[in-house]
């Protein structure tokens, strides 16, 4: 289900409360020498068109925020490990500066949380030396329960589990640190906090109630959002942590240098705003920042791209927002402050190329913006537009709608990218209209797209829609002998359909790949001598032509099990891995869902 709001009046900090609690986590810190290591799982099998070369290109914003907010709060012997980049990373053997470290902090989404399950179980290979560890991101955020007793065992599992942003980590560490000045590790200061009942006042925690095994879980409600999201550490602090790539077990001696930075993630991704102010069923974007839209400032985002590129050469940005035009006044405003600044003593969109997310709607509602956004370095724009037809989902869009902006974009210089999600009902080919999967993909290409992602619709946790696929038995459980496992639910796997052929939807995404994603194409773009993003087009075939080689590799075998079968179909999600179920703390109550409006 869609995760609770707080009421109104309490969604969000107090204006310039996380700054002051870094500050003061800064001085409780000093003198004690806490060695921490951050840990973004990665599971490889989910390395599959669309996201085969971002994946190892771009390193994660989520684990290198945690990784800057830790620095700045005086926590300087840390390190962001990233397991696409070293993937035989061993918590248990991990050191910094030959001592072990004292924190382990998991950060995962559900379709890498094996790997998240196989970090925590190693760090408790070390026995009485294992670090604190503190589990985070979507997959804790969503179903904290799945990282207690691993494996069937109570013993193996995360201390606590953070349901929500870097503020509540940091309200955690800060009690922690005051009792570590009692204790001799971070596990022991935890363990003390939680006898005295110190942690049930921190909104956005769950974890064991006591030492014994058979205790249940507290949690201790929903998280408060900072506002402003500039009061956020800068994210140039987080890429001066990170373990540099190799295939060993144990951890280097120095973090990766600035200077090779740029070579292993050539594209810096970043938090722009948070929030959108649709409310699709199968999203849990809105219920996640509570109804509400969060952005930073212009000076802000110009000012880390300005020192991101002249620190570390990188030149190509992300924008990791959920819908980058859904407040006008706070995009102009960006717009206006990039053409302003400059980078190494050149106009901004020289020096930098960036790209974000956003809706059709917005786009076209602020398409006289266009302009401005070029000027401003911006080049490229993913659109969920999931279908055409808007049969799927009503967000606006409509196919001459979707031409006319597509051709302005063009026309300004900015590429646009479509993202589709087939489904079930949604034939491969139709023969009026443009409802079939293949008239879209071929229609967008036509009219202007440099690249394209079709994904299928997948349920995902903390959606309205997530529990009433499984009631009506569409979830499959088990496919041809082998259990349907976390990390196909990525949106690249047929695991939920009403079809009695779920063979055919899989391999309709491989097909409409091949139609966008091949030889002619490749000379197509090739010979558009003159065109606009001619280059552009001939670079997104050759990539997407080898990336799509491997997924039909994968993808094709997934289709045959599904040909195969059986097929067994699960009635209710799956059941937490844990003994005990959640057990809300007697002092702190989830608040009611309310509808919150934009601050904006």
């Amino acid at each position: 289900m869609e995760l609770a709001s707080r009421s109104k009046n309490d969604i969000f900090t107090r204006p310039g409360e996380y700054p002051e609690l870094r500050r003061h986590i800064r001085a409780v810190a000093d003198g004690l020498d806490i060695r921490t290591v951050v840990a973004y799982a990665f599971d490889p099998r989910t390395r599959l068109l669309p996201y085969y070369s971002t994946s190892h290109r771009m390193a994660p914003a989520g684990a290198r925020a945690l990784g800057s907010a830790l620095v700045d709060s005086g926590l300087t012997r840390t390190r962001v490990v990233l397991q696409q980049w070293t993937p035989n990373f061993r918590p248990s053997e991990a050191a910094l500066d030959g001592q072990p470290i004292e924190m382990l902090l998991v950060s995962s989404m559900q379709i890498h949380a094996a790997k998240a399950y196989r970090l925590i179980a190693d760090a408790h290979l070390a026995g009485n030396q294992r670090p604190l560890i503190i589990a985070g991101g979507p997959k804790a955020i969503y179903e904290p329960n799945d990282l207690f007793s691993l494996h069937g065992d109570p013993r193996i599992g995360a201390d606590v589990a953070v349901t929500g942003e870097e503020f509540v980590l940091m309200q955690l560490l800060e009690v922690l640190l005051d009792y570590r000045r009692r204790c001799r590790t971070m596990r022991e200061a935890f363990r003390l906090a939680r006898r005295e009942n110190a942690l049930r006042e921190i909104p956005g925690l769950v974890y064991r109630q006591g030492d014994d095994l058979d205790t249940p879980l507290c949690n201790t409600g929903t998280q408060r959002l900072v506002r402003d999201l500039d009061e956020f550490p800068h994210p140039i602090l987080g890429y001066k942590l990170l373990e540099p790539p190799h295939r060993g077990r144990t951890l280097r001696s120095e973090p990766l240098p600035a200077s090779r930075v740029r070579r292993n993630s050539t594209i810096a991704s970043l938090s722009l705003s948070h929030g959108c102010k649709f409310n699709c069923d199968y999203c849990p974007i809105p219920a996640y920042n509570q109804r509400t839209y969060r952005h930073k400032s212009g000076e802000r985002i110009a000012d880390e791209m300005r020192r991101i590129r002249e620190e570390l050469g990188i030149r190509f940005f992300f924008g990791t927002d959920d819908n980058f035009f859904n407040n006008r006044p706070a995009v102009e405003q960006m717009f206006q402050v990039m053409n302003k600044t400059k980078i190494n003593g050149r106009q901004f969109a020289d020096e930098v190329f960036w790209g974000t997310e956003a809706t059709e709607f917005d786009t076209w509602k602020n398409r006289d913006l266009l302009p401005a956004a070029r000027k401003s370095g911006l080049r490229a724009i993913w659109f969920g537009i999931e279908d055409m037809t808007a049969t799927l989902i009503r967000k606006g869009q409509s196919v001459g709608k979707t031409a006319e902006l597509f051709d302005l974009l063009e026309g300004c210089g900015i590429t646009p990218r479509p993202m589709l999600m087939h489904h079930d009902g949604q034939p491969l080919y139709s023969r009026d209209g443009m409802y079939g999967l293949i008239n879209q993909v071929r229609y967008l290409r036509k009219i202007g797209a440099v690249s394209m992602q079709v994904t299928v619709l997948t349920p995902a946790v903390g959606t309205r829609s997530y529990e009433p696929t499984f009631e009506k038995e569409m979830v499959f459980s088990r496919v041809n002998g082998r259990s349907v496992d976390e990390w196909q639910f990525d949106g690249n796997h047929v695991v939920a359909s009403e079809s009695d052929k779920p063979w055919r939807i899989q391999l309709n995404m491989l097909v409409a790949y091949l139609v966008f994603y091949n030889p002619l194409n490749f000379f197509r773009s090739l010979l558009r001598r003159g065109k606009r993003f001619r280059l552009v087009r001939v670079y997104c075939q050759v990539t997407g032509m080898y990336e799509l080689a491997r997924t039909v590799a994968h993808s094709g075998m997934w289709a045959y099990r599904l040909w195969r079968g059986p097929i067994e179909r699960a009635g209710a999600p799956h059941r937490a891995r844990t003994h005990a179920s959640v057990a809300p703390s007697d002092r702190i109550s989830l608040p009611v869902l309310v509808e919150v409006g934009s601050p904006a």
